[in-house]
């Protein structure tokens, strides 16, 4: 049976639009203010944006967006403001004001060579200035710059020119006398220590002038609000709490998941799994090879555990580990241990190994595992990796172990779903390979 999905709402941002809608008013009275919103791809920026590109021109300004677009290590030149230029060309408002400025033609490709040269590309910055100062005597303006983290080189230093020493400058003893706000969102888990981005961020934040905003996935309550808004009829309960845990706050997660909830009996949607080993797949071989074997282990392992699993070259380990880290995909944890920075990515990474492969990598954790002291504390864990290895006579011992660990510890909800588990396992297993022992026919009662 399928459902009709509705238009995203704005959902929990209410502090957010509170602070951007200031800076907004601020602009109006002729204070120019910036600020930089952070956030994890598919938190929710864009929507954010939206609402408040709504709400400025709902208040008079003149909206201008340009976006910045993934083209690897071939930028175009000034994307983002080449397409806003392209926007204010349509507008009669702006027409003398565009031709009075020769700065347009050099930054759409036209006009003389001298921008090629130092002097004429700090004339170019300088013109787009005072372009930007002159529209907004005419109409306060709201510049929104999109996905900061995939912008040109070019675009970087005329946007380090336009808040540090253009549109937002100070005049001496006074504040900004431009009608004008600069929103510039960037994607915070792309930012990997060697991001360029990375200098940028550093230098204007310490601007008087410019803000910084992140963008926190929304809490639990707020993620079921969002999906039940999103469904034209009733969502069960049960597929609500199971987004809620899954999407951990990202509402295009919620989105993608609720979107698959009709169609897919589990796993990872097929679009939001591509989504997700975006960044997977830009790792090194060797990195890639770590995360697969880290992703068999669950969403958190042990630095010593995945060391003996991927049987690496300690220092090629670390720098693999380093590498996921830095990507955030990976999160440093208490006790020498890494957590995948989200579940649904480790999902992916493990939805994407082959049978063979999983099979053999849930063998070989559970061996690891049955190798190390405290074997009672781990017996839950090895039980779900012989499950999953197809080694369904250690997976019942195991889960009798873990049974019985559950009872001595008085966590009885534990105790009954291992009991359940061994009463699965009993008849796949033959009769000579399973345990025999003091209470086990009483516990299995076949």
């Amino acid at each position: 049976m399928s459902h009709s999905v509705a238009a995203a709402p704005l959902i929990g941002r209410d502090e957010e639009l509170a602070r951007l809608a200031g800076v907004l008013e601020r602009a109006r009275a002729g204070t120019a203010g910036a600020v930089l919103i952070a956030g994890d791809a598919g938190v929710g920026k864009t929507r954010v944006l939206d609402e408040v590109a709504v709400r400025a021109a709902g208040a008079g300004m003149t909206v201008l967006t340009g976006h910045c677009v993934d083209l690897g290590d071939v930028g175009l030149p000034y994307l983002p403001f080449t397409e806003i230029l392209g926007v204010l060309a349509d507008d009669e408002r702006f027409a003398a004001a565009l031709a009075a400025h020769p700065a347009v033609d050099r930054l759409l490709g036209a006009g003389s060579d001298a921008a090629r040269d130092a002097g004429g590309r700090l004339r170019l910055f300088e013109g787009i200035a005072g372009l930007l100062a002159d529209l907004s005597d005419i109409a306060p303006l709201l510049l929104v710059l999109e996905d900061l983290h995939w912008a040109d080189q070019s675009s970087r230093d005329l946007l380090r020119f336009l808040l540090s020493r253009g549109i937002l400058q100070r005049p001496a003893g006074g504040a900004p006398t431009h009608r004008l706000a600069v929103f510039a969102s960037y994607r915070a888990d792309d930012l990997h220590r060697r991001h360029p981005l990375r200098p940028l961020l550093a230098e204007l934040v310490r601007l008087p002038a410019v803000e910084r905003l992140e963008l926190r996935p929304m809490g639990d309550a707020e993620v079921a609000r969002l999906v039940r808004a999103l469904r034209t009829g009733p969502v069960p309960d049960g597929t609500v709490r199971r987004i809620v845990e899954r999407a951990e706050g990202n509402a295009f997660y919620a989105e993608e998941l609720l979107a698959a909830s009709d169609m897919e009996a589990g796993g990872v949607p097929s679009g939001l799994a591509d989504v997700l080993l975006i960044r997977f797949e830009q790792l090194s071989d060797t990195a890639q090879q770590v995360l697969r074997t880290a992703a068999v282990a669950g969403r958190r392992v042990e630095y010593d555990l995945l060391r003996d699993a991927v049987r690496l070259p300690e220092d090629e380990l670390e720098s693999a580990l380093r590498e996921a880290v830095e990507r955030q995909l990976l999160v440093p944890g208490h006790g020498d241990t890494y957590s995948f920075r989200h579940a649904l990515a480790r999902e992916a990474v493990y939805a994407d190994l082959l049978p063979g492969e999983r099979s053999r990598q849930h063998g070989a954790f559970a061996r690891l595992l049955a190798s190390r002291g405290h074997p009672a504390e781990s017996a839950a864990e090895r039980a779900h990796h012989y499950r999953e290895s197809h080694d369904l006579a250690e997976a019942l011992a195991a889960s009798l172990e873990a049974a019985d660990h559950a009872q001595r510890v008085g966590a009885p909800a534990e105790e009954l779903r291992q009991l359940e588990t061994v009463l699965d396992l009993w008849s796949s297993v033959d009769p000579a390979a399973r345990p025999a022992g003091e209470g086990i026919d009483s516990v299995t009662l076949t």
